[in-house]
């Protein structure tokens, strides 16, 4: 049985420039193409919205915890971040697909646990 999930799923994908950034936090880096990069990207649960602008608009407002959620991720000492963390630097380093069908095909609750302490 499937159910309906009363989110929209995002999928956040590093781009050219974050793969391009990468590089120069550490010389010993392993080469990565970006489309390995992409290959396993972050999904976000959203709430449901009318549109998909209304999504991106929703990221948008919220990129902050989630930028630094993806740069922690890659255990990059905070030194080395992009000076400017705003919103402008975020639709550089990420795109996003925006899907609005999300279901669920296990029949048991979702275990829900804050991936830091600070986030949302």
């Amino acid at each position: 049985m499937m159910y309906f999930v009363d989110r929209s799923a995002v999928v956040l994908k590093p781009t050219q420039v974050f793969l391009d950034w990468l590089f120069t936090t550490d010389e010993d880096m392993p080469e990565i193409t970006l489309a390995q990069l992409q290959s396993n990207c972050t999904t976000l649960l959203v709430p449901e919205f009318d549109t998909p602008e209304e999504v991106v608009g929703y990221v948008g407002e919220h990129f902050q915890p989630i930028f630094e959620a993806e740069l922690a991720g890659w255990e990059i000492e905070k030194a080395k971040w992009p000076k400017d963390l705003n919103v402008e630097t975020f639709w550089t380093f990420f795109s996003i697909d925006v899907n609005d069908m999300v279901l669920d095909m296990v029949d048991a609750d979702i275990q829900v646990s804050p991936l830091f302490d600070n986030m949302m």
